[in-house]
């Protein structure tokens, strides 16, 4: 009768019943055991066995409750084997209601558990395999460290909707209460375990064969069968089995594909955990995994991110030297070069570089493994500076499966070569289950194999399956399976294998592969570019800074330089580029964390810098030095000491101005060099005018009583640059209808809410800058002060020092200058470099990038004039229209729903310009916003850099020590987008080779004649050059 299709859902809901059954006999009988307990009533870094002691242990029933959230709790457990457990095969069977780690009584780490999640079901796991056979009066005695958090953390889930919270409620970052509901000693039926695992393979491969199959109609044949048999005899497992064995032996066909299959446990170092939880997450997994290694002998995992074992060598010795003979015997993959999975939007091209040196140098230190692939499945959009920087650091390969995330288009390929910026192609590989959570499962494989576009050159793809987000990677079930895909007919054969051994199966068929040109943009996530704009800024910062600190401390000589406290600077900043800190879609408690360790990132460098002063400079509290660590010029205005009124150079007073309460002065610094100034106790004045205008003898701009730019007028050019007010802050509603923290949809603009309303404005005209000062509020409560300053002379860029004080919820700040200029491309900065991106959305690729990452500036030029608007610390930009328009501030509530709250300062400037990008001074004048000279305040003298850089397109990014020598170490980056040459300038007698990103080579030496050496540059080349 179930070969009538009518009958069909009938007998297909027997089948699941059936399991189900089967299931309920998995666990046999259980006794509860004894167990006491200790709230540590506080967060711990890290997971240590010792961190048991010093605490009073209460005993606790099943029922009861143990803390609430985050609390981190040590259970102690003890019991017996009873008399009817004797040669059966036994297990712990724990559930805390949260997740948490089980410890031998020797303090060896054993294994993760977890409960349920509501996104998540996959992520249970309940029991600890203890012995095949149990022997009757042994005594048992374990440790279970718990933290009160689910797999998915304590954040309040319905909250993605985006719906508005109570600020004061302070139950907002959720609340969670941990219950013993089971600690137990348990029988565990391996029969039932088996067949409940063949029957629900078998289902799941007749639900992914298509209806007309004859395999479809068998397979649905013998799970009858094999119902019929627990029908008559419910405990008959062995029995079930072996009905099923004819259809499960059959071998599957030549044409079907090869799947690589590789254990994998996506960990998200923190997201909607704490980074302390995620360092704990890591050392659940890696347990895990190392037991399931002894228990399949042909299985292999594999992880990334070496931030993560580093945090299991600092927490668990004894199993991070287990995880380094895995890799020994083959069983363990290392895999990704970088320090965290990155994003790769919003940090710095060096930041990428050093997520690079130090990741591989990690994995080379400690495991003697060289890493060649880039694994980043998760990441928000790619950035096109990266192949050259994968490929200049030994990465021939990249891995990522996020952009079959994309909401409007279908990414045509999912192996192929990906060409950067430079022409750099590497090798690429999208898996096509589009998940790193594979389930494996027949259905699951057979869509890949379906999905995969180079099925007709290739013959291999990858499956990346286990449990992750939060860590735990695959359970014996994902592997049983996988065992029985080895050769089943009607899905693809599966085999064991690491990505490693994948990657070089595709270099074989490269020839036949396509090719993709540009960015890997995601067409989702893009409020990442904006959300937190505090973290955003302060990385910045921290990346400026560093750079600046390096080149100070180089000129100071490499026998003093601090590099153990770099490599623990950029090691903390790497670790807060993980992809879902920076982007802005954490908890409150990330950011809470993230902040400080900024904010004592930032005192520790200004200490190293109080430090080198006296090695460099003399000691003078009437004088200030200023550094300027850029390789070309500096010009404008700087902050004098505090308490100085005015300042004189060369014995000669300067123009002095007040401004905002602090008093500046005009400079120019030569490049990598430094100006001295002298205390001078008296400023010049300003004059207060009706007039809202600044002009120069190159611009004028004119404004409206609301603060906005009604006319942008370049006499060099003649040519006005606005078409409507520039300078428009404007207010939209932001409900995405997905991830809240993350998205920001296309609709978002048919919800204007409306535009600042002015409360003050006032112009002064002063010696040095002319300046605009506006007051106004938006919104329900978020007031707006800007200080709009245009140089009296030599500048047309027109800066906009921008002060927010934020209360909205769900609405997006953006500020927009449409312009006079025609063209088809913006040129948009990136790491490294630039990319040209459209202006128009004539398809539905151009459509999608309605908001795009940029960094220091975006220009949009004719051939002979432009416009770039600047910024200090923005990402997020719409480009379409021939409209210059920043993001400046968003306000989700999930899962942060304090996100971006309280004050935030910045700056963006609009800079006109003649000629186009590459001919004009809009580099220049992004990095001189960017990076103010260093100001050595009560010091003399001078201070210049021992390596110095002379081109028209090239500029010095990196001086630093080598990261395992007494060389230094020169970064020069070809900006412009045009071949060029370069001088460098180094000190006498040295020696100068080219190397690669790691420093692991010594390649080509450079002739170097009267200190220089010339050097020629293609188009975005990176150069990297040892001086010893």
């Amino acid at each position: 009768m179930y070969h009538n299709p009518r009958h069909e859902k009938l007998y297909f809901n027997r089948i699941t019943q059936a399991i189900q059954r089967v299931e309920l006999s998995i666990i046999g009988k259980t006794i509860p055991l004894d167990v006491t307990y200790w709230n540590t009533g506080k967060p711990i870094e890290g997971t240590n066995f010792d961190g048991r002691l010093g605490g009073e242990y209460k005993p606790i029933k099943e029922g009861q409750t143990w803390g609430n959230r985050w609390d981190l709790v040590w259970f102690h457990i003890t019991g017996e084997v009873p008399a009817d457990f004797d040669g059966k095969e036994i297990q712990l069977w724990l559930n805390i209601t949260t997740e948490g780690c089980v410890y031998h009584a020797d303090g060896t780490v054993d294994q993760h558990i977890g409960y349920k999640s509501i996104w998540d079901d996959r992520a249970i796991r309940q029991y600890v395999p203890l012995t095949k056979s149990a022997k009757a009066g042994e005594k048992l005695e374990f440790w279970l460290e718990g933290s009160v958090a689910g797999y998915f953390g304590v954040t309040p889930l319905d909250d993605v909707k985006c719906k508005d919270i109570d600020r004061n409620d302070p139950t907002r970052f959720g609340e969670r209460e941990g219950t013993v509901e089971k600690i137990r000693l348990a029988i565990f039926n391996d029969a039932a375990f088996q067949l409940s695992l063949d029957m629900k393979l078998m289902l799941n491969l007749y639900e992914g064969l298509h209806e007309g199959s004859v395999r479809r109609a068998k397979i649905f044949k013998a799970l009858q069968d094999c119902c019929n048999i627990l029908g008559s005899n419910p405990t008959a497992f062995d029995q079930a089995r072996e009905s099923l064995k004819p259809i499960m032996s059959l071998k599957t066909s030549a044409s079907e594909m090869d799947v690589f299959a590789v254990g994998h446990a996506h960990i998200d170092t923190g997201w909607l955990w704490p980074v302390r939880e995620g360092r704990r997450k890591c050392v659940r997994t890696f347990a895990n995994q190392i037991k399931l290694i002894k228990d399949y002998p042909g299985y292999i995992f594999g992880a990334s991110q070496p931030q993560h074992y580093q945090f299991v060598k600092e927490d668990q010795p004894e199993l991070f030297e287990r995880i380094k003979q895995a890799v020994a015997d083959g069983k363990w993959e290392l895999q990704g070069g970088m320090w965290v999975e990155s994003d790769c939007n919003i940090p710095s091209g060096e930041s990428l570089v050093r997520q690079f040196i130090h990741g591989k140098n990690f994995f080379m230190d400690e495991f003697g493994k060289d890493v060649t692939n880039l694994w980043i499945p998760d990441v928000f959009g790619y950035s096109a500076a990266l192949p050259q920087i994968m490929h200049l650091a030994g990465v021939d390969t990249f891995l990522t499966q996020k952009i079959s995330w994309s909401q409007f288009n279908t990414f045509p390929y999912n192996t192929f070569f990906w060409q950067g910026i430079d022409g750099t192609e590497i090798l690429t590989h999208f898996p096509p289950e589009d998940t790193y959570n594979s389930d494996m499962t027949p259905g699951s494989l057979i869509g890949s194999q379906q999905r995969f576009k180079e099925k007709a050159v290739a013959s291999k793809i990858m499956s990346l399956f286990g449990v992750g987000d939060g860590g735990g990677g695959p359970r014996p079930d994902h592997i049983e399976r996988a065992l029985r895909m080895k050769d089943l007919e009607g899905c693809p054969r599966v085999q064991f294998n690491t990505a490693e051994n994948f990657f070089e199966s595709l270099h074989d068929i490269k020839h036949e592969l396509p090719k993709w040109v540009g960015e890997l943009y995601l067409e989702y996530h893009r409020g990442t570019l904006t959300t937190q704009a505090l973290v955003k800024k302060q990385n910045r910062q921290l990346e400026h800074r560093l750079r600046e600190m390096e080149i100070i401390c180089s000129t100071a000589g490499v026998d003093s330089y601090p590099i153990q406290t770099f490599d623990k600077l950029w090691k903390t900043l790497l670790l807060n580029h993980f992809h879902d800190i920076i982007p802005g879609s954490s908890i409150n408690n990330v950011y809470q964390v993230t902040h400080q360790e900024h904010a004592d990132m930032l005192a520790k460098l200004d200490e190293m810098q109080a430090k080198v002063a006296p090695k460099l400079l003399t000691a003078d509290e009437k004088s200030v030095v200023y550094f300027n660590s850029l390789s070309h010029a500096w010009s404008g205005v700087i902050q004098l000491p505090e308490g100085w009124e005015g300042a004189a150079y060369n014995g000669k007073k300067m123009a002095t101005q007040a401004i905002n309460e602090k008093i500046v002065a005009a400079v120019t610094i030569e490049p990598l060099s430094s100006i001295q100034l002298t205390r001078f106790n008296e400023s010049s004045p300003t004059t207060t005018v009706d007039q809202l205008v600044l002009e120069n003898e190159l611009v004028k701009y004119t404004f409206n009583k609301e603060g906005q730019l009604v006319s942008a007028y370049d006499k060099q050019a003649d040519l006005e640059v606005l078409r409507e007010p520039g300078n428009a802050i404007s207010l939209y509603n932001d409900r995405p209808t997905a991830y809240d923290a993350w998205d920001i949809d296309a609709y978002h603009r048919t919800e204007y809410v409306g535009s600042s309303t002015v409360q003050s404005i006032k112009v002064e005209i002063g010696p040095l800058l002319n300046v605009l000062t506006v007051i106004a509020t938006i919104g329900e409560g978020s007031t707006v002060t800007q200080i709009i300053t245009l140089p009296t002379k030599e500048s047309k860029r027109l800066d906009f020092a921008t002060t927010v004080n934020w209360a909205e919820q769900h609405k997006l700040l953006k500020v927009a200058f449409p312009t006079t200029i025609s063209t088809t491309e913006a040129s948009c900065d990136i790491q490294y470099g630039y990319l040209k991106r459209p202006t128009h959305t004539n398809t539905s690729w151009d459509m999608a990038r309605f908001e795009v990452a940029c960094h220091k500036y975006v220009d949009m030029s004719e051939p002979t004039f432009g416009v770039a608007l600047l910024n200090d610390c923005k990402y997020g930009h719409r480009i379409l229209d021939n409209t210059l328009e920043l993001t400046l501030l968003r306000s989700p509530t999930w899962p942060d729903p304090d996100a971006d709250m309280g004050e935030h300062t910045f700056t963006y400037s609009l800079l006109p310009h003649v000629d186009d990008l590459v001919r004009s001074d809009v580099m220049q004048q992004a990095r001189s916003l960017n990076q103010q000279p260093v100001m050595f305040a009560g010091f003399a003298g001078k201070l210049d850099s021992p390596v110095k850089l002379d081109s028209k397109n090239a500029t010095l990014e990196v001086l630093k020590r080598a990261e395992k020598s007494d060389a230094l170490i020169a970064r020069i980056v070809e900006s412009h987008g045009y071949r060029g040459k370069a001088t460098l300038t180094v000190p006498a007698d040295s020696k100068v080779t080219v190397t690669n990103l790691m420093e692991w080579t010594d390649g080509e030496e450079l002739p170097v004649i009267d200190n220089k050496v010339s050097l020629t540059l293609k188009p975005f080349e990176i150069v990297t050059v040892k001086i010893v």
